[in-house]
């Protein structure tokens, strides 16, 4: 029922836009598509906003002047719209995502820590589901977002509770462009694959409203050998269709001081089959399904002068989760001020957060509730006599309903070593502690576990960055060295005949990042080239016993090496692009069970041309080119090749 309204609301929403595009030529604009949407990886230069819109309070990564984070090229963004977070994450960082299947369940894996150790916001709205601590990439809709940063590394200071491995910043910015304007955008693919979205936007210079609304649906009936019967026989893979639909609301008015007041709403409806282990394939007794309906809710002003901003916001959250007859589900009001303030090459940025959350699930009492209150103040300074410098500090601290907050300090800088004609080097350090209180779920879940301590960690990283240019060519190449100890990491354990939260004394990630990306002319064409690369080291130091085996050892479904690449042409109304991505080996949760490395191989092409006068794309994508049989996680079927196409219109 819900497919058949998703996709009827997707169509009656084409005939509105379309009708109200032509009663309104006098306002109609055509939106803009990237000209140089080549695949261009990852920008790792300092970070340093220069930007003539006012009312904004400086973002957090601006602070982040010795830590890697890196910025998705917005051409990316939109040639993947029809994706979710997952697959760009994938397509777009050496970053591992742990996937139970295409379409499954996906969740992220920075530096080896787990899915909770990464804050993942929306416009500063946190997108973990507070019972879980995390959040399923795979039912968050690209196409929604017109930014996005990754912020590799402990950034807690910044971003606040449980990015301990990293950061993924997602955005969406009005245009302020008088008039109508929008896009239309249907796909479809292999296993009964098919994707509906538009956006319709409307400015008269002081108001912007955007109304973007998106379907998608799937049978993933693809085949794949089962390994776990006599000569891995072919199946036919059962039970792991889906269906996601949403809607996203936003409006803009600049008030008459310069000052702007922004309203959003998200709401997002996700139903699918869980994909059965191969080994229960052909067993519909054991088949189930779970919906996921969440809704994000937000108020925000801003405001500026020459030297002060300051930012005021409250947010409504609620996530809603059913398996066969449980329901769990969370209500989460915040509230979040900040300052911001400018002097003599000094950023001075402070801010105060408040949290409460009402859980209601079976496994909870009914009195369980939640309270958070963060502050944090963070600073960055261009010493005058030492221009190439660029250094930043802060701390925040809080605290929890029954639990403790560590304090989460942070230093970083930056050093430019060489800056002439064509060449840019840089050096840069950081050292941080970070923290990650216990879930709801951690402390509350069959029991009260509020004995739990929360997690801590403190990093240490150091990196350089050389940027090289000449004309229209142009290559950057950048590593960074990092040591991580996480202290009290958090893992369910067996105790008895059930299972329960238990601190792990101590667990040490260490590794190294390197980026090669390079662009340049071809004839009538441009080139590029970019691969990303990771070694992660991530094992248990000490154990909750004498004698663990797994002391020592990598932790399960974490690969060492992990490595990804692309190649891109680009020329007038043409793209092409191919990608490759390798996956090290990993064990499970047997440490001695190794699951076999995978390189998987993808290509596609892009047109962009005229249609009536309004631009529109054509993108294919052929994805496991080579048809290659493996598994992300331990008997989960993953899909051999598989093709998508996709048709966007600009009005």
């Amino acid at each position: 029922m819900y497919r058949g309204i998703s996709y009827l609301l997707i169509f009656a929403f084409i005939a509105i836009t379309a009708e109200i595009s032509a009663g309104a030529n006098s306002f109609a604009s055509v939106s803009q598509i990237p000209q140089n949407d080549s695949i261009k990886k990852y920008r790792l230069d300092s970070v340093t906003v220069r930007s003539a819109v006012k009312n904004k309070v400086t973002k957090e990564s601006a602070f982040a002047v010795g830590t890697n984070v890196q910025r998705v090229d917005a051409g990316v963004i939109t040639r993947m719209a029809g994706l979710s977070l997952s697959e760009l994450v994938k397509d777009q960082s050496s970053v591992y995502i742990k996937e139970y299947g295409r379409g499954m369940a996906s969740y992220i894996s920075v530096r080896g820590t787990s899915s909770s150790h990464t804050n993942i916001a929306w416009n500063g709205i946190n997108l973990a589901v507070p019972t879980l601590g995390q959040a399923n990439l795979s039912q968050v809709p690209l196409y929604f977002f017109d930014k996005m940063e990754l912020h590799v590394g402990g950034s807690a200071m910044l971003y606040g509770d449980g990015a301990i491995g990293g950061s993924i910043q997602l955005s969406t910015v009005p245009v302020w462009k008088k008039g109508f304007s929008g896009d239309l955008l249907l796909s479809g693919g292999s296993y009964s694959t098919l994707y509906g979205a538009g956006t319709l936007r409307y400015s008269n210079g002081r108001t912007e409203s955007r109304s973007s609304l998106f379907a998608t649906s799937a049978k993933n009936d693809y085949t794949f050998r089962n390994n776990t019967k006599p000569g891995h026989p072919k199946e036919r893979l059962n039970n792991s269709g889906y269906s996601n639909h949403g809607i996203l609301q936003e409006v803009h008015r600049k008030l008459k001081d310069s000052s702007v007041l922004s309203f959003s709403l998200w709401y997002l409806d996700h139903d699918r089959e869980i994909q059965p282990s191969v080994a229960i394939n052909d067993r519909p007794q054991h088949y189930a399904s779970v919906r996921d309906r969440n809704i994000r809710g937000t108020l925000h002003y801003g405001a500026s002068s020459k030297r002060v901003s300051y930012s005021l916001k409250a947010s409504y959250a609620n996530d809603f989760q059913q398996y066969e007859q449980d329901v769990i589900e969370a209500s989460r009001f915040s509230a979040l001020a900040e300052l911001q303030y400018n002097f003599n090459g000094i950023t001075f940025k402070g801010g105060a957060t408040a949290e409460h959350t009402i859980p209601a699930a079976r496994s909870f009492a009914d009195s369980v509730r939640e309270n958070r209150f963060y502050v944090y103040g963070v600073a960055r300074y261009i010493p005058s006599s030492l221009p190439g410098l660029l250094f930043s500090a802060g701390i925040r601290a809080g605290s929890v309903t029954n639990g403790n907050v560590p304090l989460m300090p942070s230093a970083e800088a930056r050093y430019t070593l060489l800056r002439s004609k064509g060449h840019n080097l840089a050096i840069r350090g950081a050292v941080s502690r970070n923290s990650r209180v216990p879930t709801l779920n951690d402390r509350y879940w069959g029991g009260v576990h509020t004995y739990l301590r929360s997690e801590n960690s403190f990093t240490v990283e150091g990196g350089s960055d050389y940027h090289w240019f000449k004309g229209s060519r142009r290559a950057t190449a950048s590593i960074t060295l990092y040591s991580s100890s996480v202290n009290d990491w958090i893992r369910w354990l067996p105790a008895g005949n059930v299972w329960r939260p238990q601190n792990v004394p101590k667990v040490h990630s260490k590794g190294a990042e390197a980026l090669l990306s390079t662009e340049a002319p071809l004839g009538r064409f441009v080139g590029g080239l970019s691969v990303n690369y990771s070694y992660t080291s991530i094992k248990m130091v000490k154990g909750l016993r004498e004698g663990d085996p797994s002391v020592g050892r990598q932790l399960a479904f974490q690969p060492r090496h992990s490595v990804r690449g692309s190649l891109s042409l680009s020329g007038g109304p043409f793209l092409w692009f191919a990608t490759i991505s390798f996956t090290g080996d990993r064990t499970t949760l047997d440490i001695f069970d190794v699951l076999d490395p995978y390189t998987l191989l993808d290509a596609g092409a892009r047109y962009k041309g005229v249609l009536g006068g309004q631009k529109y794309s054509i993108n294919l994508t052929v994805k496991n080119i080579t048809g290659t049989n493996y598994q992300n996680v331990k008997f989960y079927a993953m899909p051999g090749r598989n093709y998508n196409v996709a048709f966007r219109l600009y009005f």
